[in-house]
């Protein structure tokens, strides 16, 4: 069954709103750390003392739903170009320009945020959030283009994900074989084990 629009955007926002912030606060508190390994005098740069303030500053306003955020976001992500606070003003303006229904900023961002993402877990992260807003556009093989070799640790979400947008387009063996993936990563999902349940289990049951 096809969700409508209304539905598919309601997903990203609760998908968004469950992962979001963990991976963020986690990305944050990695680049705390290096900056604690590093020396205090590393943190005294006054361009990552500045990444730091500005983007602060965007978390709260987001925080508190301000009107402005995906404007400000582009601003800090501008303004801090080649840091990793950079990418973080991305990703919160997406989350933003998806609560706005705007789809196609929040795709733009997470374009930006994806080319200017140095680590792994930052590219699979943005690389499933993409997915999801390319899938609640219709873009089906785009979003599963964006699910293809998941980076280690994302290999069930990445499949998890997959099976969706493939039972979304009608592709049910396919989607089966992708939430068998995801299962052997996470078996005690019981909403994941719903959906492979769900599914018919061969080709002549789908048809």
């Amino acid at each position: 069954m096809v969700a409508s629009d209304e539905e598919q955007i309601e997903r990203i926002r609760d998908w968004w709103s469950e992962h979001g912030k963990t991976v963020i606060a986690g990305v944050v508190l990695g680049i705390a750390g290096l900056i604690g390994w590093q020396g205090w005098q590393g943190w005294q740069d006054n361009r990552m003392a500045s990444a730091a303030a500005a983007f602060a500053e965007l978390e709260q306003k987001a925080s508190a739903g301000e009107d402005d955020v995906v404007e400000r976001a582009q601003a800090v992500a501008t303004a801090h170009d080649g840091t990793s606070y950079a990418v973080l003003a991305w990703l919160i303006g997406a989350g933003s320009a998806v609560d706005d229904n705007d789809l196609d900023t929040a795709v733009a961002y997470l374009e930006r945020a994806r080319s200017s993402a140095d680590r792994d877990q930052l590219v699979a992260t943005v690389d499933l959030r993409l997915a999801r807003v390319l899938w609640a556009q219709g873009e089906h093989d785009a979003a599963l283009e964006r699910l293809g070799d998941a980076p280690a640790g994302f290999e069930g979400l990445f499949a998890e994900l997959r099976g969706d947008v493939l039972a979304d387009r009608g592709d049910l063996v396919a989607a089966r074989e992708a939430y068998e993936i995801a299962v052997e990563s996470d078996a005690a999902n019981g909403l994941l084990q719903m959906k492979l349940d769900s599914l018919p289990a061969s080709e002549e049951e789908a048809s």
